[in-house]
C-alpha cells in the first residue's frame, strides 16, 4: 500500500503537465483531469490504509491479504484509466471496441476485489479493540461508509433507459452505464469535479463515501484535541452525532441523484430534507453541550459542598 501511495503520487506529478499541454476533451472534461483526480485520490486512500493497518494488532495475515487485494484493485484502476486516456477514449462503461470492453471488464473485476477487501477491513476493525473510543467510532463508521460508497458505483454500471431500449432492440450500444442520471455523461458540470449541473450524479455520494475514511478520523482528532477538556462520554456523543450527520448527508445526495436532480438545483423536498438534517444535527449537538455543562456544574457543586 505504501508503494501504491508513492507510485500514484508520482503518476500525478507526471500527468499534471498534461492538463496544460493536451487540449483533448474526453466526456466533456480535459483528457488528463480524470487520471489526475484518481491518482490523487488513490494516493491519499493508500496512505490512509497504511495508517489503518498500523492499528490492527490481530489477524495480521487477513489484514495483509486485504491490503494486497486493495493494492491490486487500485493499481489496475489507475492504469486502465491512463491507458484509455492515451488511446483518447473513456475508461468506464466503454464497449466501443473489443479492446475497450476487455479493459473495462478487467477494471470491473478489480473493483469487485477492492470492494471485497474493504468489507474485510471493516470486519477486522470491528473485531479490533481500540484504546480511543472516539477514534474507534470514526474508523468503524467511516470504513462502513467507504464500503457503501464504493457499492454505489454499481448503480453507475446499470444501463440507462435509453441504453436498455437499444439493447432490447438488438442495436449496438457503445456504452453501458453512466455517472449521470437523467442526462448523458459529458454535459455541463461543476468545474474540476465535473458533476452534472443538469441531472443527477452518483459520483458525489460515491466520493463522500470513499473519503469518509479520511474525513471522520480527522474530525475525531479535532474533537479529542480541541475539546480535550470535555468528558470522554461527551466526545463520544459528538462523534456519533457527526458520523450520523455525515452518513445522512451522503444518503441525501444519493437520493437526490437517483431522482435525476442536479446537486446545484435542489427542489423543495431536497431542501426540506437538508434543513431537517441540519436542524436535527444542531439540536443534538446543543443537547450534548448542555448535558456536559449540567454535569460540570453538578460536579462543581458537589466539590463545593465537600470542601465546606
Amino acid at each position: 500500500m505504501t508503494f501504491v501511495g508513492v507510485f500514484t503520487f508520482g503518476l500525478l506529478l507526471l500527468m499534471l503537465p498534461g492538463l496544460l499541454l493536451d487540449e483533448r476533451i474526453i466526456t466533456g472534461a480535459p483528457a488528463w483531469l480524470k487520471p489526475c483526480k484518481f491518482a490523487f485520490s488513490t494516493s491519499v486512500y493508500s496512505f490512509t490504509f497504511v495508517w489503518l493497518l498500523g492499528l490492527l494488532k490481530q489477524h495480521q495475515r487477513l489484514a495483509s491479504l486485504a491490503a494486497n487485494a486493495t493494492a491490486f484493485g487500485l493499481v489496475v484502476q489507475i492504469i486502465v484509466i491512463i491507458v484509455q486516456v492515451v488511446r483518447g477514449t473513456i475508461s468506464h462503461f466503454n464497449f466501443s471496441t473489443p479492446e475497450d470492453e476487455a479493459l473495462w471488464r478487467f477494471m470491473e473485476i478489480a473493483l469487485v476485489v477492492l470492494w471485497s477487501a474493504t468489507l474485510a477491513t471493516v470486519i477486522l476493525l470491528l473485531l479490533e479493540r481500540l484504546d480511543n473510543p472516539v477514534l474507534a467510532i470514526a474508523l468503524r463508521f467511516s470504513l462502513s461508509l467507504t464500503f457503501i460508497g464504493m457499492g454505489l458505483g454499481f448503480f453507475m454500471t446499470l444501463p440507462t433507459p435509453e441504453q436498455n431500449l437499444a439493447l432490447v432492440a438488438g442495436q449496438p450500444v457503445l456504452h453501458i452505464g453512466a455517472h449521470s442520471v437523467g442526462v448523458k455523461d459529458g454535459g455541463p458540470g461543476i468545474p474540476i469535479l465535473y458533476l452534472s449541473t443538469q441531472g443527477g450524479d452518483i459520483r458525489l455520494p460515491h466520493l463522500l463515501g470513499i473519503h469518509a475514511v479520511q474525513a471522520l478520523p480527522l474530525l475525531s482528532w479535532l474533537i479529542t484535541s480541541a475539546l480535550s477538556h470535555l468528558r470522554q462520554r461527551t466526545q463520544v456523543a459528538l462523534m456519533w452525532t457527526a458520523s450520523f450527520a455525515y452518513a445522512m448527508l451522503m444518503f441525501l445526495f444519493t437520493w437526490q441523484a437517483l431522482r435525476a436532480q442536479s446537486v446545484t438545483s435542489p427542489d423543495a423536498l431536497t431542501l426540506a430534507a437538508l434543513a431537517g438534517l441540519v436542524a436535527v444535527t444542531l439540536i443534538a449537538t446543543l443537547a450534548i453541550f448542555a448535558a456536559e455543562r449540567y454535569q460540570s456544574l453538578k460536579t462543581q457543586r458537589l466539590a463545593d459542598i465537600n470542601s465546606r
